[in-house]
């Protein structure tokens, strides 16, 4: 796979699906290579870089989350044209652009994969250590820390600058209060995947989607918001899998 901050785009002609790939804030379409890779050459893909990513925080804080929201639905609308089945897979703010998008084209979005879905976000020690490391030790190394750095595609010219991104995190905020409201709408076929030890994502999100027979829950164990244990990026990947292929039915 592609090792810089780059979409990805993948026809297969004999295809009557898509799977889409929707990263998160600040996030990278380097996130779903484990899958990517455990898909390819069986669907056509699409791995989208949201507006204002995979480039400086200047350019970041001059997109929002409208712009995203808008990149994701015009890339459906002309993926709709030449594909029967659309399958969503998004990760944290990903998730909550793929429900609004679901609600926006119900025609031939058939199924929503979504990891690590922020409905109740909570801040915890760990996030916070994980970010002052990767803002402050480059030299730092561990699954963890590698996990979080590839899934950051905003760059920085120095750590103080995340600052001016809380803008941004604001707009996140509010899509989440959304989307708890936006989610109980769908009546398609949807994936939940909530890690173990998320340092971000609370448990409480799946409050919001209990006792919905069409919405399964999936845990990953030992794993947490960007990192993902080997057992568990096989886990994913085989129930994506199998979820294409039932949403597709």
């Amino acid at each position: 796979m592609e090792t810089a901050h780059l979409e990805y785009h993948y026809r297969l002609k004999t295809s009557d699906t898509v799977i889409v790939f929707i990263h998160g804030i600040q996030g990278s379409p380097l996130q779903f290579d484990y899958l990517i890779k455990k898909l390819h050459g069986t669907y056509s893909i699409e791995n989208l870089l949201l507006p204002g990513h995979g480039k400086t925080m200047k350019a970041f804080i001059k997109s929002n989350i409208n712009q995203w929201q808008n990149y994701v639905d015009e890339r459906i609308n002309l993926l709709e044209k030449d594909y029967e089945n659309i399958i969503l897979v998004g990760h944290s703010m990903g998730c909550l652009l793929s429900v609004q998008s679901a609600l926006s084209y119900p025609q031939k979005i058939r199924g929503l994969y979504l990891i690590a879905m922020p409905l109740n976000i909570h801040v915890t020690y760990a996030y916070i250590k994980n970010n002052i490391l990767i803002a402050f030790s480059k030299g730092e190394k561990n699954d963890v820390i590698t996990a979080a750095r590839k899934g950051n595609s905003t760059s920085v010219s120095n750590p103080f600058e995340y600052l001016t991104g809380i803008p941004r995190y604001i707009e996140l905020l509010r899509k989440c209060k959304l989307t708890r409201v936006l989610i109980k709408r769908l009546q398609l076929p949807i994936v939940i995947v909530q890690s173990e030890t998320d340092e971000i994502v609370s448990n409480k999100s799946l409050q919001h989607v209990e006792n919905r027979q069409n919405i399964r829950v999936i845990t990953a164990k030992a794993s947490g918001h960007y990192y993902y244990s080997y057992e568990a990026q096989e886990q994913i990947s085989q129930s994506l899998e199998d979820f294409i292929v039932t949403s597709r039915q």
